[in-house]
């Protein structure tokens, strides 16, 4: 009996430790909680020096410190605790207390998993999943996540969900991916909630089924997920498997814009802009543009650009529009490179180099006020040397697209030119249709 006092000893801070922490029996004391833990741990008990780096790492009774989470987990790591090797690798994993060592984190992980720890497991599936600290093995990966599936893990479940709806380490299998999924969303893994939403609202991979997205997203969405969150108020915006409900729209919107969503704010933009289902507030409109703008989102950026040159919920400024439209343009938005154009060539003095450049850009996406006002440069010579061949194209182009103005230029242009010149801008124009408006000007 001598002989185990004293782990007996040990075992008894520990324990008080855990009392403090909890509140049981006692007030709730975490600096209590700390001492006990700090003396057993000094002492070799493994259990306390894992109970200690989890107060360092929770900021518990003390100033968080993640240092010492890892020199403590790792005490009881190498004591064989498959808890604190788990939480040693996760450490590791996330640069939490020192660099980011993936090589550490599998070691530790496998130590764990060996034990039988399904978090571990399941984290082990995950690096090997992304090649983190080993190479790329799908194989490795599905056995590791199958091991914590099998044990109930919802993360683990998730995970063998991914590897089924993506053909990774197993056949492309859409109906055991939403088994998995199903199985983890219903423990309220948040993600698979949201896989399941979108698998039902797309119809990806098997039949469309609104009703059971707007659950499962509805699921997601109560959890705080952003994009669920996007996509349910789209669902009500639309009357997709549910009744058409702007307030709910509205709702969900302004739940996933405050969350940083772009996709919702530019919706919320676009709703407060026309007034749809909502009392139109221009300014209230640009506010929101200016927040998914910011977040790099095209549409917004063209939207914003385009009230700014208007002076809608705000003082007109071409400057500071072009900037916006300029944004837009760069990431390939069409009508943004056109407006940019017309507002360069609206400058005083125009900005032809500027508006050609921008037109052309529009047109050779098949733009028709762009392959318009392209035209119009080319037939006026403003800019560019007068050029009536190239002007009919670029008319006979745009007129093909339906534009009324194009079809005018090009009759105009027409009674300027010889039959030869008319066959020859004819057949550029096949041409260039051919070859999808590129290298054509």
């Amino acid at each position: 009996m001598t002989d185990n006092a004293p782990d007996l000893q040990l075992a008894a801070l520990n324990n008080l430790g855990l009392m403090y922490a909890n509140g049981q029996g006692v007030p709730q004391d975490f600096a209590q909680a700390l001492q006990c833990y700090q003396q057993a741990a000094e002492r070799g008990a493994a259990q306390a020096q894992s109970n200690l780096a989890v107060m360092y790492a929770h900021g518990q009774g003390v100033a968080q410190d993640f240092v010492q989470a890892r020199k403590w987990y790792g005490a009881a790591a190498t004591q064989g605790l498959a808890y604190a090797q788990s939480n040693l690798a996760a450490l590791y994993a996330n640069g939490q207390g020192g660099e980011v060592d993936f090589a550490q984190a599998l070691h530790w992980y496998g130590a764990a998993a060996e034990q039988g720890d399904t978090t571990a497991q399941r984290n082990l599936g995950v690096m090997y999943a992304n090649g983190q600290g080993v190479a790329q093995d799908f194989s490795q990966a599905l056995a590791c996540y199958e091991t914590g599936a099998a044990s109930g893990d919802p993360a683990a479940q998730y995970g063998l969900g991914v590897m089924y709806a993506n053909g990774h380490g197993v056949p492309r299998d859409p109906a055991q991916a939403e088994h998995w999924y199903t199985l983890a969303a219903e423990q309220g893994h948040v993600h698979a909630q949201f896989n399941l939403g979108f698998m039902f609202s797309s119809g990806q991979d098997g039949p469309l089924d609104p009703v059971r997205a707007v659950q499962w997203y509805g699921r997601a969405a109560s959890a705080g997920d952003a994009a669920a969150q996007y996509n349910l108020g789209v669902m009500y915006s639309l009357g997709q498997g549910t009744a058409k409900d702007p307030k709910q729209a509205l709702h969900w919107y302004l739940a996933a814009a405050n969350q940083g969503d772009a996709a919702a704010q530019y919706n919320l933009g676009l709703m407060y802009a026309t007034g749809q289902d909502i009392e139109q507030d221009e300014s209230v409109a640009l506010a929101w543009y200016q927040l998914a703008a910011d977040q790099g989102d095209a549409l917004a950026q063209y939207n914003l650009g385009v009230m700014i040159a208007n002076g809608q919920g705000t003082i007109a400024s071409a400057e500071v529009a072009m900037q916006w439209l300029q944004l837009a343009a760069d990431q390939g938005d069409a009508q943004a490179q056109y407006d940019l154009g017309a507002l360069h060539q609206a400058s005083t003095p125009p900005h032809y180099a500027q508006a050609l450049a921008c037109y052309r850009l529009a047109a050779a996406q098949g733009h028709a006020d762009g392959q318009a006002a392209l035209g119009w440069l080319y037939a006026n010579g403003a800019g560019v040397l007068q050029d009536f061949v190239r002007a009919h194209m670029w008319f006979n182009l745009g007129a093909v697209g339906g534009h009324a103005a194009a079809a005018n230029g090009r009759d105009f242009v027409t009674q300027q030119m010889t039959p030869a010149q008319i066959a020859q801008a004819q057949d550029m124009a096949r041409a260039c249709q051919k070859n999808q408006f590129k290298d054509f000007d």
